[in-house]
């Protein structure tokens, strides 16, 4: 906002109140984008789904998405330098293209972002149920435990962005500390043999080929959304300039290893040779755990998927609000969106019509679909939103250091790293939509179709009507934030 909070926190006079200034370091920054790409549910729910296509080679497609995120996270790095705010990609192609496709890309992140808590519910309430009635005999519906979630989502958020960030730092650890602990048993149990690199990072173990590979890795890209999640939180983050460039890139770094292990210590415990069978058991780690640690690992990872999940819902949540926010605040949404609640400075509104929102999609997708199939039908229209929204940040790079700072052009960092990590893109891209996959996923690019031809509509729509309004968005956005003065025009 123009204006900065400057009485008494919680006081009802003086100006409006904003987001609360310099409350998340580059620790938590960090953690806010691994808690988002939910380390543990990552590979717990979508090993399934890769396995169906990339056979054994499960982590040489976590790789392969892991090069393109970080080719996408320096880019993040070098918008993040000069763009700080919470408005996201919005801000990022308003700026660095236009503000018309600035808008489209706000538009299109909505096709990811606010249903990454959807996404993780949907399949983790299956496995928490199962658990629950194997282990303890009890009957819990999936639907309640997913209003469990949500409403714990909404307490947390609303209280603020520094009750978050703990929570996130907290869980995280837990589930990593379960998941690795795991790994390590499963490796040494079985060892590492020449036939098990083979297989888990070459070709040979696709059995569809390179085809086969790249639709696995729409899963696999799907994992790693999230890391761009520091974005939004600008506004209330420490030198955000540096710290979300930084971030961005240490925790696709982070995770890249991450994943490698434990997708590796997966193929491995289960049998590189068995990867039907996986693909075949609706709760693979629970078969995994109780065959290793009894009911006791049935638990432990149960609890370690519970914790990424919930985690993973709250990360989302704490950077689409405040898109929110930004969007009503430059006038693009309803100005309720912009918000802010005087005590516990989060952008309260935003918050409650999103875990509104977010329980309503959930349980209609699951009642509809079955939980199951929904998270298959969510993860694919996620992944196509995903990549577009990626592709047009990475595509406002060179357009905005060619425009507003020649000076600091670099040729990898400008040019070949934006470039690269869009081409990488297409094929991945390429293999959701074509050849089509089996009902429900193949209903996700028509969703998707109709989703950007409804923003076409309505960007039309706000040119006629409400020109300045998209015509000043990005400008509103950098005055707003302290950025405009230092960068030129």
């Amino acid at each position: 906002m123009s204006s900065r909070l400057t009485t008494v926190e919680g006081s009802t006079s003086g100006p409006e109140p904003a987001l609360r200034r310099d409350a998340v370091g580059l620790w938590g920054s960090i953690f806010q984008g691994l808690t988002h790409m939910a380390p543990a549910a990552g590979v717990m729910t979508g090993i399934g789904f890769i396995a169906a296509s990339a056979g054994s080679a499960i982590p040489l497609a976590f790789i392969l998405a892991g090069v393109i995120s970080i080719l996408i996270a320096y880019s993040i790095n070098q918008l993040a330098k000069h763009l700080p705010s919470a408005g996201g990609y919005y801000t990022y192609v308003a700026r660095g293209i236009n503000p018309t496709f600035g808008f489209m890309t706000g538009w299109i992140y909505f096709l990811y972002d606010p249903l990454i808590p959807n996404l993780c519910t949907l399949v983790v309430a299956t496995y928490v149920s199962s658990t629950l009635s194997l282990l303890f005999g009890i009957s819990v519906p999936w639907w309640l435990y997913a209003g469990v979630v949500y409403a714990g989502l909404g307490v947390i958020t609303f209280l603020g962005i520094q009750p978050s960030i703990r929570t996130a730092i907290t869980f995280t650890v837990i589930e990593v500390a379960i998941t690795m602990a795991f790994s390590v048993v499963l490796i040494s149990v079985h060892g590492i043999s020449g036939s098990d690199l083979q297989a888990n990072f070459t070709l040979s173990g696709v059995p569809t080929g390179f085809s086969g590979l790249a639709f696995g890795m729409i899963f696999a890209v799907l994992s790693y959304t999230g890391f761009e999640s520091t974005i939004p939180l600008a506004e209330e983050t420490k030198n955000p300039r540096l710290t979300v460039a930084r971030s961005a890139v240490i925790s696709v770094v982070m995770i890249l290893v991450y994943y490698v292990i434990f997708t590796f210590a997966t193929t491995v415990g289960w049998g590189t040779g068995r990867m039907p069978a996986l693909t075949a058991d609706p709760a693979p780690y629970n078969t995994m755990g109780n065959f290793y640690w009894g009911k006791l690992g049935i638990g432990l990872l149960t609890i370690a998927l519970m914790n990424s999940s919930w985690g993973c819902s709250l990360a989302g949540q704490n950077a689409v609000v405040r898109v929110l926010y930004k969007m009503g605040q430059v006038g693009v949404l309803p100005k309720a969106f912009a918000t802010v609640h005087p005590k516990y400075r989060s952008p309260h509104v935003a918050i409650i019509a999103m875990t509104a929102l977010s329980f309503v999609v959930t349980i209609g997708l699951g009642l509809w679909l079955g939980p199951i199939s929904g998270f298959g039908l969510l993860a694919t229209m996620i992944s196509i939103g995903t990549i577009l929204v990626y592709a047009l940040g990475m595509i406002a790079v060179p357009i905005f250091y060619r425009r507003e700072h020649p000076d600091e052009i670099n040729i990898f960092l400008t040019y070949i790293f934006p470039i690269v990590g869009t081409l990488m893109l297409l094929p991945v891209l390429y293999a959701s939509v074509y050849p089509p996959p089996p009902f429900p996923l193949n209903l996700a690019p028509y969703i998707d179709i109709v989703w950007i031809l409804i923003g076409i509509g309505t960007v039309i729509w706000l040119g006629r009507t409400r020109p300045q309004q998209l015509a000043a968005g990005a400008q509103a956005i950098f005055a707003d934030t302290g950025a405009a003065s230092d960068l030129p025009r």
